[in-house]
């Protein structure tokens, strides 16, 4: 019998051997290029699915931010905890976190440049965003997050992830159906099988990656976006693309609205670790 932790390795193998997720054990810093797009002002009004996760926090918190890249999350929560204590292998993300603590004068945050697995960094509230998706062996990577928690652990992730978010157009336009990202279809039956009951609650912002999410688009600006989200610049792509707008966008007076984005929400998986350890 197929075990749910084997049934997620095996989804990462497939999106990984096609293509559609990096090895985040080869070396490198693949998020180096990327890293400005994640900076956000941190003292900026909390967006519905920030203010859901501050309602989880206490004001003497020790809040870890596993891959807490340049601070989107743990730094516009800072104020809400007595430390934040990131942890982000990329240098470019790091370079982001200081750079966005220092301007705003944050006084509580730090930043180490440990992958997870080898931090010894506990706290009361153990948070990540957007990571287990890159994570092949998940049971012991949720062990740890589990037992470095106090009190609370806070995983969000996309569903569809965003590594998916090409897989519509791709079965409209080629007849493709590529292999998905390991999300959250795989990781509840894996926490289950670790004897763990989550809260999964579904939170209301739309993608704030993907504004064209909730838009009214114009032929021009639908067929652009699903260039971009397919990464070509081909001249037939296009023309393919704008041959079945119809088949991928809802068209109404006001313009074009994508037919597989807006469903897209970020879930909150939570549980407090109540003091039981887990195997690693």
């Amino acid at each position: 019998m197929t075990t749910a932790a084997a049934h997620y390795a095996a989804t990462y193998d497939a999106a990984l051997q096609a293509g559609r997720l990096f090895d985040h054990s080869q070396p490198g810093d693949r998020w180096a290029d990327l890293a400005p797009e994640f900076r956000m002002e941190p003292g900026r009004p909390l967006d519905p699915n920030l203010a859901i996760l501050a309602g989880y926090l206490r004001d003497t918190d020790r809040l870890v931010d596993v891959g807490g890249g340049a601070g989107r999350v743990s730094l516009a929560l800072a104020s809400r905890v007595a430390q934040v204590a990131a942890v982000e292998p990329s240098a470019g993300m790091r370079a982001q976190f200081v750079s966005a603590r220092d301007a705003a004068g944050i006084a509580n945050a730090e930043v180490t440049g440990d992958w997870w697995m080898d931090s010894a960094e506990t706290g009361d509230v153990v948070h990540l965003a957007d990571v287990t998706y890159f994570v092949r062996d998940i049971a012991p990577f949720i062990a740890k997050l589990h037992n470095s928690a106090a009190r609370r652990v806070m995983i969000t992730l996309w569903r569809p992830a965003p590594g998916d978010t090409d897989r519509f157009p791709r079965q409209i336009l080629f007849g493709e159906t590529p292999p998905q990202w390991p999300g959250l279809p795989e990781l509840a039956p894996v926490l289950w099988e670790l004897g763990l009951l989550p809260e999964i609650r579904p939170l209301p912002q739309l993608p704030w990656w993907l504004p064209e999410a909730a838009g009214r688009l114009s032929d021009a600006d639908a067929t652009q976006l699903v260039m971009r989200l397919l990464e070509s610049e081909d001249d037939a792509v296009r023309q393919n693309v704008a041959a079945n707008l119809e088949r991928l966008f809802e068209r109404r007076a006001d313009g074009l609205t994508p037919r597989w984005l807006h469903p897209m929400r970020e879930n909150l998986i939570t549980w407090e670790t109540g003091g039981r350890r887990l195997p690693q």
